[in-house]
């Protein structure tokens, strides 16, 4: 059976899924699922430009996202894009004739606008079925299902009925998680106990002196040890090593890693940006989560769901007031950090990725 996925790296919640569920899915040895990035496989370099431009949106200047984000909320503005995407849709119609899959999936949603024109012109078999893994959380822009699928995966019950105010049949959507990496499901959070050093988690996404005024106040919190990922910030990296604050001994300094599940495993409380992949991971693993960082538009349906279940909380900008909040987390016997951990254990979904994948593939089997 083949499984077609679909990806864009704009924000790491869209290739995070798409790579857990492929990985769930090449579990099963009569499946060959493949992940393509549509952008990457026909403009790579311009795709570069886009991906750095989107970074630098989303961390430095977010206005000019939140005003793309409405933008693309309002019906017939990504449509009127489709005309210039001729490039991105003959090379997803060489990819489904090449590849011959039984079932799409798609994790970005100008897919679905793509696959459709292909199939108003006839280039696109009518019985590959397109299912939707939906990336964000209750915060969500309509451009996800406007164009339609036959199918929508969706990571908890809010981002469902949200759906469904916006016209989507209740029937074709499954609330399943989202696909996080399988082996969370064999990883063991840390216990609901305090014993030792509290253990911080923080991914800096900022400018470089608000990053180090950031690790500062933490440090200046007792009882506390530090770990900071920079991911692919290699210039923010290369400043936090040369101020000489990270002594390997109680902080830590971390460049890419694909250890993320077991870091999260082994702290008491991430610290950094609302993502949609990341606060799954931590759910996943059950780390309570302070936001310090959140980009306008879909975070905002992130901070909204960590604050509704109570697994943690939003933290203003400033250093201050993000060592503050840590502080008062852990005071009194960490009694908000308990809560916090018991909360976020009893809608932890460390499966999640083979429970899509299970129902991805009795899905294409009941269609074909």
């Amino acid at each position: 059976m083949r499984i077609l996925i679909l990806t864009a790296g704009f924000g790491e919640g869209h290739n995070t899924a798409s790579h857990c569920l492929a990985e769930a899915l090449r579990e099963h040895p009569e499946v060959e699922a493949r992940v393509v990035d549509v952008y990457q496989e026909t403009m790579p370099r311009i795709t570069k430009v886009l991906q750095s431009g989107y970074g630098l949106a989303i961390n430095k200047f977010p206005f000019v996202w939140s005003a793309i984000f409405s933008l693309l909320e309002t019906p017939g503005n990504l449509e009127a894009t489709l005309l210039l995407a001729g490039n991105l849709r003959e090379t997803l119609r060489r990819i489904v004739e090449e590849f011959k899959p039984d079932t799409i999936v798609s994790t970005y949603p100008l897919y679905a606008f793509l696959l459709r024109e292909l199939r108003k012109r006839g280039h696109a078999p009518s019985k590959v079925r397109l299912l939707t893994v939906v990336t964000d959380s209750i915060a969500i822009n309509s451009s996800w299902y406007r164009a339609g699928s036959e199918g929508f995966i969706v990571a908890d019950k809010e981002t469902s009925q949200v759906l469904e105010r916006g016209g989507v049949d209740p029937g074709i959507i499954q609330v399943l998680g989202f696909p996080v990496s399988p082996r969370i499901a064999a990883l063991q959070p840390l216990e609901p106990t305090i014993q030792g050093s509290i253990k911080l988690l923080y991914f800096p996404s900022s400018r470089v002196a608000h990053t180090l005024a950031v690790i500062r106040k933490l440090q200046e919190l007792p009882g506390m040890e530090l770990t900071v990922v920079t991911g692919r910030l290699q210039t923010l990296h290369a400043a936090i090593e040369a101020s000489g604050l990270i002594d390997g001994v109680q902080n830590h300094l971390i460049g890419w890693t694909n250890q993320v599940p077991e870091l999260l495993c082994s702290h008491h409380l991430y610290i950094g940006k609302a993502g949609g992949a990341i606060v799954q991971e931590a759910i996943g693993t059950s780390c309570p989560i302070l936001v310090s960082h959140v980009v306008p538009g879909q975070e905002e349906g992130n901070i909204e769901m960590i604050e509704r279940h109570d697994i943690g909380r939003l933290a203003a900008h400033y250093p201050e007031a993000i060592a503050a909040s840590v502080e008062e987390i852990f005071a009194n016997d960490g009694v908000t950090w308990k809560r916090w951990k018991k909360n976020i254990s009893s809608i932890s979904k460390p499966s999640s990725s083979r429970d899509i994948a299970s129902f991805i593939l009795k899905y294409a089997v009941s269609k074909n």
